[in-house]
């Protein structure tokens, strides 16, 4: 078998920026990945890298922006008032918040914290970076008809919604 749409992946990776910094992985745990391939669980450029690849395969690659998370919008940000931030505890430059919008809740990053409001970045953080993987492929199966369907993978216990 092999990665390819409507099978359920198990694999390990470890995520890299352009400066060698590890942004991300699952080596070193217990719990690999889980994902559901073909389905938008992943970015496009990291499904299309390990299309094809079988159990026990390793793949090292690097997706750009425009297959990850998309390029940098330099006009993302905006200024929210402090007060419609009161769940979110302290605010401090640096802190990712999140923040209601007509399309729902967004997360975004603080970039200044003045008296009475916030300038928030609203690019997702991977946003114009060029991510570099690596990756081991641990288990491959068919997803079940009802994992297709809601198109995300199911627990041992089922679905939970």
């Amino acid at each position: 078998m092999h990665v390819t749409n409507n099978n359920v992946i198990t694999l390990h990776y470890q995520l890299k920026d352009d400066n060698d910094v590890i942004l991300d992985k699952s080596y070193d745990s217990d719990e690999p990945m889980v994902y559901l391939h073909g389905h938008r669980q992943m970015v496009r450029g990291f499904e299309a890298a390990l299309e094809g690849a079988v159990v026990g395969e390793k793949r090292a690659f690097t997706v750009m922006p425009a297959d990850g998370y998309g390029l940098r919008n330099m006009n993302n940000t905006q200024r929210i008032p402090l007060k419609y931030l009161k769940h979110e505890g302290k605010v401090t430059a640096g802190k990712t918040i999140a923040v209601n919008t007509e399309s729902g809740i967004k997360h975004g990053t603080v970039l200044k914290v003045g008296k009475f409001n916030a300038d928030v970045d609203m690019n997702r953080p991977l946003a114009g970076k060029n991510l570099h993987f690596e990756t081991e492929i641990i288990a491959i199966r068919a997803a079940t008809e009802d994992e297709t369907t809601h198109g995300h993978v199911h627990g041992d216990h089922g679905c939970g919604h």
